[in-house]
C-alpha cells in the first residue's frame, strides 16, 4: 500500500513533519497542498502526477470534506482506483503509517478501515477522561 496526504495551505506538510518528530522518517509519502492562487487545473495535474507513481494500492488522506483536495482526489478515482479518507489529522497520519510500514500485505481498504476507527477514538474531552 501507498499513502498520500493532501490538503488546503501547507497543513499536510507540517503535518507531516510532525508526525516524523514522533514516528521518525516518513519521507516516502508525499504531501500534495493546494496553495492560494493554484488554479482547480494546477492541482489536478499535482494530484494526478502524484497518484501515477503511487499504483492502485493507495489511500489517500485528505483535510477536509468538499473541499478542492477532496474533491479533486475523489473524482480521481475513477482513472486511479485508490481510496480517499477526509478528516485527516495526526493520529490518524501516524498510526495508518506505521500499521503500514510493519506489515506489507497491509492494503488500502484495511487502511480505509483503520483511518476511520483511528479518527473516531482520537477526539477525547480530557476533562471527562480525568474526572471519569
Amino acid at each position: 500500500m501507498k499513502l498520500v496526504i493532501a490538503s488546503h495551505g501547507n497543513f499536510a506538510n507540517e503535518l507531516l513533519k510532525s508526525a516524523e518528530m514522533i514516528y521518525g522518517d516518513m519521507s516516502d509519502v508525499p504531501a500534495v497542498s493546494l496553495m492560494p492562487g493554484m488554479s482547480f487545473e494546477e492541482f489536478t495535474k499535482k494530484a494526478s502526477e502524484v497518484l501515477e507513481k503511487s499504483g492502485k494500492d493507495t489511500l489517500v488522506l485528505v483535510d477536509l470534506f468538499g473541499g478542492t483536495p477532496s474533491n479533486v482526489f475523489s473524482a480521481l478515482t475513477r482513472t486511479f482506483g485508490h481510496q480517499v479518507v477526509t478528516g485527516l489529522n495526526l493520529p490518524m497520519l501516524i498510526e495508518v503509517y506505521s500499521t503500514m510500514k510493519g506489515d506489507p500485505t497491509f492494503t488500502a481498504e484495511q487502511g480505509v478501515k483503520l483511518a476511520l476507527e483511528t479518527l473516531q477514538v482520537s477526539g477525547v474531552h480530557t476533562n471527562e477522561r480525568l474526572d471519569g
